[in-house]
C-alpha cells in the first residue's frame, strides 16, 4: 500500500462530500468502504476527515443551511500551485467561480468553480495537508472524468488551465484522456440524450476503487444507496455507478490488476 505524500500540480489530490444526510451517509460509506470519520470542529464548519486503513482518502461534510437546496455531490478537486493565479485563469478560459481562493487554516487554500460547461470542480493548494494518501486501494480514488454535453469545449478548458495533454479513447463515444506527461489524470466523456436526459447537468463524477464489485453493490443497496447503473464490464475491470442515501452519485471499479 504506498502512501501517497505528494500530487503534483495539475493531478487530481481530494475528493469531497456534501450531504443533508450526515448520519445515514456515513453509515452507509463505513459499511461500503470501512472508512472512519473525524469531525475537525466548528472552526471547520464539522467538515470530516474521511480515513481509509488511517490514511485521509476523501472528506465529508453536512450541508450549511444555505446550501439545503443544492443536490448533495461528490467534488473533485485538482492540484493548483497558485489558486489565485488560477483563480484568474478560470474566468479568462470561460469558467466561472463560485468560491473565491481561500486558506483552509494551516492546510492549503482552495477554490471551488465551474468550467464553461457547467461542471462544478475544486482547486487545491497544499501547505501542510496535500490530500489523500492513498489511490488504486479499496476505497481510495483512482479515477474521475467530467461528463458534459460539449466534450471538445470542456477538453480545450482543462487542457489549457492544467498544462495537460489530450487524447481521445477509441471507440463510439466522445472520450478524452487528460494527461500530465505520459500519465492519466482525468477524462472527458461526451452526454448523449439516449442515456442522459436533458435534466441531467455536466458534472464530475469520482472513481472508487474496490476490491469486490459484486459485494459493494449488494452493500449499497443494503445500506440505503441505490445503483444507478448495474456492474458492466470495460477493458479496465468491471464498473458500476451507485447513489449514496442521500442521492450523490458515485462510482466504483474493480481493476484488472493483471
Amino acid at each position: 500500500m504506498p502512501v501517497q505524500t505528494h500530487h503534483a500540480a495539475g493531478t487530481c489530490a481530494w475528493y469531497d462530500l456534501t450531504t443533508e444526510k450526515p448520519e445515514e451517509t456515513k453509515r452507509f460509506y463505513s459499511d461500503l468502504f470501512g472508512w472512519t470519520f473525524e469531525d475537525q470542529g466548528p472552526d471547520f464548519g464539522h467538515y470530516h476527515m474521511v480515513r481509509q486503513n488511517g490514511h485521509p482518502v476523501a472528506g465529508f461534510m453536512p450541508k450549511a443551511p444555505e446550501m439545503a437546496q443544492m443536490p448533495s455531490a461528490w467534488t473533485v478537486y485538482y492540484t493548483s500551485a497558485d489558486a489565485q493565479a488560477d483563480a484568474q485563469r478560470i474566468r479568462e478560459l470561460g469558467g466561472q467561480i463560485l468560491s473565491e481562493p481561500m486558506q483552509v487554516g494551516p492546510l492549503g487554500h482552495m477554490l471551488v468553480a465551474t468550467d464553461p460547461t457547467g461542471a462544478v470542480f475544486g482547486l487545491w493548494q497544499p501547505l501542510a495537508f496535500q490530500g489523500s494518501e492513498l489511490e488504486n486501494e479499496h476505497g481510495s480514488m483512482t479515477w474521475q472524468e467530467v461528463k458534459t454535453r460539449d466534450a471538445d469545449r470542456a477538453r480545450d478548458f482543462y487542457t489549457q488551465l492544467f498544462g495537460a495533454t489530450s487524447e481521445p479513447m477509441p471507440g463510439g463515444t466522445t472520450y478524452h484522456i487528460l494527461k500530465q506527461g505520459k500519465g492519466n489524470v482525468g477524462g472527458i466523456m461526451q452526454m448523449d440524450g439516449e442515456h442522459w436526459p436533458d435534466s441531467v447537468p455536466a458534472h464530475w463524477l469520482p472513481y472508487f476503487d474496490v476490491n469486490d464489485l459484486q459485494r459493494a453493490v449488494k452493500v449499497a443497496g443494503e445500506s440505503g444507496g441505490s445503483v444507478r447503473v448495474p456492474p458492466f464490464d470495460t477493458p479496465y475491470g468491471q464498473m458500476a455507478v451507485l447513489a449514496d442515501p442521500d442521492g450523490a452519485a458515485f462510482s466504483v471499479v474493480q481493476v484488472n490488476r493483471s
